[in-house]
């Protein structure tokens, strides 16, 4: 099963995955950040850890420190020292078509999905990821 980190700065819309989750177990080891910064921080760390780096991120844009825009770039900017590839899917209560487009520029971003995130496409999720080949 794979691993998913879930980075959000909304309490409801945690809780809300959290309980899904938890219902579900799809993903075999589950970590919660509120905020860019420490999710980013612990990639850091772990960089060369293919144990520790999630398989799949649940990534809100809007958080106060870093958001999840500066989270992509950094992403992109170090995936190549990643020993593994990483699914990105933007969680996100936007509109905005020109935000989706631009986030479904970076090539390990697999969808843009609005908010709330229900049981029925974390499911969907972790088959696909479970069953998907991993271009790297």
């Amino acid at each position: 099963m794979k691993t998913l980190f879930v980075v959000d700065d909304n309490e409801l819309d945690l809780r809300i995955i959290r309980l899904n989750l938890a219902r579900n177990a799809v993903f075999g080891h589950v970590l919660y950040f509120n905020d860019g910064k420490p999710l980013w921080d612990y990639i850091k760390s772990n960089i060369d850890d293919t144990v520790n780096l999630p398989d799949v991120i649940f990534l809100d844009l809007t958080m106060p420190e870093m958001n999840g825009w500066s989270v992509l770039k950094s992403l992109e900017e170090n995936y190549a020292r990643l020993p593994k590839p990483v699914s990105v899917y933007i969680i996100s209560t936007s509109i905005d078509i020109t935000e989706r487009r631009e986030a479904m520029n970076y090539h390990f971003v697999k969808e843009f999905i609005s908010k709330p995130l229900y049981r029925d496409k974390i499911i969907s999720i972790a088959k696909e990821e479970e069953y998907s080949p991993r271009i790297y």
